[in-house]
């Protein structure tokens, strides 16, 4: 069973909150009308979404699928890490905020916390579409 209070009591967690910071640096500051943002943000989300079924699946693996799926979720969880460089790149370039991305490279167990990142993207992204 998971427990919210649980994990975020671990020192390798990344809330809800510090997520939609993160969120809305990124959508506060981007022009929504700017195509090239917006080919780079689907390339974020379309390697999220990715990652995060492969993580959610996880769940259900055997120890042996999962010793089978590891590199896979590993290159994709690499995938979607690549997508965010170009993206906070181009926001710079822009003079548009990008501190959100210094914020998620530069923590202690950056990748659980990146991989957590993919998936609360994915959580504000299904609200917002509501």
């Amino acid at each position: 069973m998971f427990n919210y209070q649980e994990y975020l009591e671990k020192s390798n967690a990344l809330s809800f909150e510090e997520a939609l910071v993160m969120y809305n640096q990124i959508h506060g500051s981007a022009d929504s009308e700017d195509e090239d943002f917006n080919f780079l943000w689907s390339s974020v989300i379309e390697a999220a979404s990715d990652y995060v079924k492969k993580r959610n699946d996880w769940l259900t693996y055997t120890k042996e699928q999962k010793q089978q799926m590891d590199a896979s979720r590993t290159a994709q969880h690499n995938a979607f890490m690549a997508t965010l460089q170009p993206l906070a790149r181009y926001m710079t370039m822009k003079e548009w905020d990008a501190t959100w991305y210094d914020a998620l490279i530069n923590v202690e167990h950056e990748r659980q916390k990146q991989g957590d990142f993919a998936g609360y993207l994915l959580c504000l992204g299904c609200i917002q579409a509501r």
